[in-house]
C-alpha cells in the first residue's frame, strides 16, 4: 500500500485494535499515537496507517512534527529538539504499518526516511535494522497473534516490494519474547528477531548487477555495483588510500574522502539507472544529495573471525555499524565471482549448482555481522532465494505525541476520531 492510499478513519474494523490508543484532540492540540522503538542499531517511530491522513502532504506534515525536522526546506544544524529524531539517519526512521491486503503477507510496512536538517522525506528505501521492531509492534498491539514456541510474521515492504519473514521466540504463545539476544553495537540483551529476506536480489533495479558488469571503472577506481535488498557501491579501501579499519570519527572528518565517494556514487548511480519512488530516473544532483541510495561500502581483508572488513556509508555519512540490508548485499557480493568483495573476502566456499546456505561474517566498527545467504550459481547466473540475519528490538515507549503546530487540515483530521 503506498503512502497516499490509506483508509480513512472508521473504514476498517481493525480500528478496534487501538480502542484507547487513537488520534485525539486535547485542549485544541492534536495528539497522534506513536510507538518509539529500536530495531537492530536503528531507532525510530512505528505508526498505524489508519492513524494518519490519507493525503500524502498531511501525512508528511505529521511525520515531520513527530520527528522534529524542518516543516519546509533545509535548516542546517537542526538538532531535532522538538521531536523524537536523534540527528543521524539511522535514528530518523518512521515505519507505517497496516494489515496486508492479500494472503501473501501478514502486514505491510512503508518506510519514511528523514534527515535532521531537511523537510524532504525519502519513500524509496527499506531499513533491515528497523524492520526488526515490527514483529514486536504487531504482537504488542494485537495486530498479529503469537504462536506457541515461535511466531513467524510475513512483512511486505511497499518501498522495495520485498517480503521479509520475521521469526521471534514466543514460548507461551503470548507477547513475551525472551530478552536473550546480543548484537554488535547494542549494549545488553534484548528480544531477538531473525529476519529472512525473500528474493532480495534487484530490490531497486531488478538486477543483481545493475550495470551488467561485476566491476566498473569509475573515477579511476574499480567498483562493484550490486543490488541485494539495497543498491550498493563496493570499493577496495586500499584503492582510496585507506586501510578499511578507520574509525567512524576519522571517516567523518575526511572531507576529501567523502567528496571522492560522492563523485563515485553519483556516476555509479546514473550507471545503475536508479529511480525515485515515482519511477523517474534520479538526476546527478538528486544522487549527490541523496541520504539513502546508493549505499557505499569500503572493504578490506578480514581476520581470524571475519571473512571481510567493511566501512559502510549511508551514503552521506559513515555508519557506526553495518546496516543489515547493506550487510546482506555485501554478503552476497562476497559470493559472486569477480566482484570487488569476492576478490577481498577469504575463507568462503565457492558457490555451486546446488542451493546451500553460507554464513558470511563481516567485521565493522561495532563488531561482526553475520548473514546467512542461501544461494547457487549456474554459469554466470547467481540465484539468491533468501538472506537472513539476527537482530534485537525493544519498545522505548507507547504514547501520544502532541503536534502543537498542526495545520488546520491536520487538526481537522484529528477531530474526526
Amino acid at each position: 500500500m503506498t503512502p497516499s492510499t490509506a483508509r480513512r478513519p472508521g473504514e476498517s474494523s481493525s480500528r478496534s485494535i487501538f480502542a484507547a490508543f487513537s488520534p485525539r484532540v486535547v485542549n485544541g492540540v492534536l495528539e497522534l499515537p506513536v510507538y518509539h522503538m529500536r530495531g537492530g542499531t536503528s531507532t525510530g517511530i512505528v505508526l498505524w496507517e489508519e492513524h494518519l491522513p490519507a493525503d500524502l502532504a498531511l501525512r508528511e506534515e505529521a511525520i515531520r512534527w513527530i520527528m522534529g525536522v524542518p516543516p519546509a526546506g533545509e535548516v542546517k544544524g537542526n538538532r531535532q529538539t522538538t521531536g523524537l529524531g536523534r540527528g543521524v539517519t539511522t535514528s530518523n526512521k518512521v515505519f507505517i504499518v497496516n494489515r496486508s491486503p492479500n494472503d501473501k503477507a501478514d502486514i505491510t510496512s512503508t518506510l519514511a526516511q528523514l534527515a535532521a536538517d531537511k523537510a524532504a522525506i525519502d519513500w524509496s528505501v527499506n531499513c533491515g535494522n528497523m524492520s526488526a521492531a515490527l514483529p514486536m509492534y504487531a504482537l504488542d498491539t494485537g495486530l498479529f497473534p503469537a504462536a506457541k514456541g515461535r511466531t513467524v510474521l510475513r512483512i511486505y515492504n511497499t518501498n522495495t516490494r520485498v517480503t521479509t519473514d520475521a521469526t521471534v521466540r514466543t514460548p507461551e504463545a503470548t507477547t513475551f519474547i525472551p530478552a536473550d539476544t546480543e548484537i554488535p553495537g547494542v549494549l545488553g540483551r534484548f528480544p531477538g528477531v531473525e529476519l529472512s529476506l525473500r528474493k532480495p536480489v534487484g530490490a531497486k533495479t531488478g538486477k543483481l548487477l545493475p550495470t551488467g558488469n561485476v566491476v566498473d571503472r569509475i573515477k579511476g577506481v574499480d567498483v562493484s555495483c550490486v543490488d541485494v535488498a539495497v543498491p550498493m557501491i563496493i570499493i577496495r579501501a586500499a584503492d582510496l588510500g585507506m586501510t578499511g579499519h578507520e574509525s567512524v570519527e576519522a571517516l567523518s572528518r575526511d572531507t576529501a574522502l567523502k567528496q571522492k565517494l560522492r563523485e563515485i556514487w553519483v556516476e555509479a548511480g546514473l550507471a545503475m539507472a536508479l529511480k525515485k519512488k515515482d519511477g523517474t530516473p534520479m538526476t546527478a544532483d538528486e544522487l549527490a544529495n541523496s541520504e539513502t541510495v546508493p549505499k557505499v561500502c569500503l572493504v578490506a581483508p578480514g581476520d581470524a573471525d571475519a571473512n571481510i572488513t567493511a566501512r559502510y556509508f549511508t551514503p552521506q555519512t559513515p555508519h557506526n555499524s553495518l546496516a543489515v540490508t547493506g550487510g546482506c548485499c555485501l554478503a552476497v557480493a562476497c559470493l559472486v565471482p569477480g566482484t570487488v568483495a569476492h576478490g577481498v573476502a577469504s575463507g568462503l566456499e565457492a558457490l555451486g549448482r546446488e542451493t546451500r546456505e553460507t554464513v558470511v561474517a563481516m567485521r565493522n566498527p561495532a563488531g561482526i555481522l553475520r548473514a546467512r545467504v542461501t544461494a547457487s550459481i549456474d554459469g554466470d547466473a547467481v540465484a539468491v532465494p533468501s538472506a537472513a540475519y539476527e537482530r534485537s528490538a525493544q519498545i522505548f515507549l507507547r504514547g501520544h505525541f502532541p503536534v502543537y503546530g498542526a495545520s488546520d487540515a491536520l487538526l481537522a483530521f484529528g477531530r474526526q476520531w
